[in-house]
């Protein structure tokens, strides 16, 4: 595994697992979805008790990537955890207003992000069997897909703004290495199959 704090390395293990353009839409799309959806369903989990409703897990969780992706890079990072930050704030909020009136419930808002929540991961799945045509990069390193999966969107954008291309670069090419070895020793394995 990468150093915790190696970006570089981050951006081209992830890469790794993403090159087909419809998958990597499927993940720009679905990614933000996984990630505000589980903040949105942590928000109700006070850690401290109802008196201190801004102690919660998903405001938690929103100042943890925040801060790491901070951590990482300053320059992407602070927008990242501006958006994470307001989002948790904007959601602690709405759930306040939810349970000063009757509809919609809170809990029928959770279930919503939950459906969202899974429905994103499902097309994820869909995108590296049929379009990658790889398994996806979780099953390699859960924590780091999990943790930098969301950051790697905010790169993608990065990128498209035209920011970073040295970066993109660099990238681009290690990452264009591994899925060709990748390929290659996929090759290698169903010949030494075919030869048994």
């Amino acid at each position: 595994m990468a150093g915790l704090f190696d970006l570089e390395s981050h951006l081209i293990f992830y890469r790794s697992y993403h090159f087909n353009k419809v998958n990597v839409t499927i993940h720009l799309m679905c990614i933000p979805i996984i990630l505000l959806s589980t903040i949105t369903f942590l928000i109700p989990q006070n850690v401290l008790g109802e008196a201190h409703q801004s102690v919660n897990l998903g405001s938690i969780l929103a100042w943890g990537y925040g801060i790491y992706y901070v951590l990482l890079d300053w320059k992407v990072g602070i927008p990242s955890a501006a958006i994470l930050t307001t989002y948790a704030h904007f959601i602690k909020n709405y759930y306040l207003t939810l349970s000063e009136t009757s509809e919609p419930t809170s809990s029928e808002f959770v279930k919503y992000a939950i459906y969202l929540h899974i429905g994103a991961w499902l097309a994820q799945f869909y995108g590296h069997g049929v379009h990658e045509r790889r398994a996806p990069a979780l099953l390699d390193n859960l924590l780091q897909a999990l943790v930098l999966a969301p950051f790697f969107v905010a790169f993608e954008v990065a990128f498209a703004l035209g920011l970073r291309s040295d970066l993109k670069k660099t990238m681009d090419n290690k990452a264009g290495a591994n899925l060709r070895d990748f390929r290659a020793r996929e090759k290698a394995k169903k010949a030494a199959k075919k030869d048994q």
